[in-house]
Parts: C-alpha cells; sequence; structure tokens
C-alpha cells in the first residue's frame, strides 16, 4: 500500500482485541518515529511505553478514554522543550517541541496503519498525572498517548472522520483566490 492509501485509509482507533503484538513490531514503529524530521536536527522526544495492565487501565482514566487500556501498548510520547530553547529561545518550547513531537507521532500512525493495527493520538492529557504516574521528569511535557494494538472493527472506537474537500481549503497564490 502507498504512503498516500495509508494516510486516506488510516483510521482513529480507540478499541482494541485481545490480540498480542510482536515487541519488534514495536521497536520498528518506535525508529520509524524516530527518524521523523525535527528543528533543528534536535530531536527532544522520547517514548514510554506502557503495557502494564494497571498503568493502561490509570491511563485510559487519565486521558477520559475508554477503552485504550484495552491496547496492547500504550505509546507516551514526551518532550524536553528545554533542549531546544538554547538554539531557539522560546520559540524552541513553545512552537518546535509540539511540531518535532508531532512529527514523530504521524510516523507512529502511519506505520501503525501499514502494520494494519489501530491507534489514535490522544493529546489532551493530565500533565501531572501522566507524569506521576509513569516517573516522567517535571520538566517533560506529555505530547501525545498512544494506544496500538489490533482494531475491534465493527464495535465502537473506530472512526474515520470526514475529511474537507481540498478545493475548500487551497488558495492559489493568495488566500482569497479558492482553487476550482
Amino acid at each position: 500500500m502507498s504512503v498516500y492509501d495509508l494516510i486516506k485509509n488510516r483510521k482513529t482507533v480507540y478499541s482494541f482485541l485481545e490480540k498480542p503484538i510482536k515487541e519488534e513490531l514495536i521497536i520498528d514503529i518506535l525508529d520509524a518515529a524516530r527518524l521523523a524530521p525535527a528543528a533543528g536536527g534536535i530531536h527532544e522526544y522520547e517514548f514510554v511505553v506502557v503495557s502494564e495492565k494497571e498503568k493502561k487501565d490509570e491511563l485510559s482514566k487519565i486521558c477520559l478514554t475508554p477503552n485504550i487500556n484495552s491496547a496492547p501498548f500504550i505509546i507516551v510520547v514526551v518532550c524536553d522543550p528545554q533542549k531546544l530553547e538554547t538554539m531557539f529561545g522560546e520559540e524552541g518550547d513553545e512552537v518546535f517541541c509540539v511540531e518535532n513531537a508531532a512529527l514523530a507521532i504521524e510516523n507512529i500512525l502511519l506505520c501503525c496503519a501499514e502494520q494494519k493495527l489501530g491507534s489514535a493520538w490522544i493529546a489532551t492529557v493530565n500533565q501531572v498525572a501522566v507524569r506521576s504516574l509513569l516517573g516522567i521528569p517535571e520538566n517533560y511535557i506529555v505530547r501525545g498517548v498512544i494506544p496500538v494494538g489490533y482494531p475491534k472493527e465493527g464495535g465502537k472506537g473506530v472512526y474515520q472522520l470526514s475529511k474537507p474537500h481540498l478545493k475548500e481549503i487551497t488558495h492559489i497564490e493568495s488566500f482569497n483566490n479558492k482553487a476550482v
């Protein structure tokens, strides 16, 4: 399947089958995330891989997202904005930290889709609670919680949201010149 087809067909999944995933596959997914582009070549993000049932249950509660605890793995993407601040100043930790993590997360989502795994990017999290649960230092920011597993098709928790038509969001040469 081409990358374009993966992008078109990827679904957001919050409910998973009780089917194990080989550890090597998770390592490949994380390696693809590591290869994402990064501002200034600084990769300030790190990954916490969670497979313990109790921690997955707690993450599901903290994220207010039922069923993600059914995923065999949850990848938590964190970043240390101080690593970017020396090169980029405030913009480093306020902008590039978000962008770098987002690029790594997109690679995770696409690799999951390629392997027929379901995933979701949960970005609204209680920072303090997640850091406390996983022993993440206070200077790190949680940028995403990503459950990974085989999708429970037909059940609640598998979404393919509608997208705008390209002509509705594309402008040629200037903002008010809409594409036809």
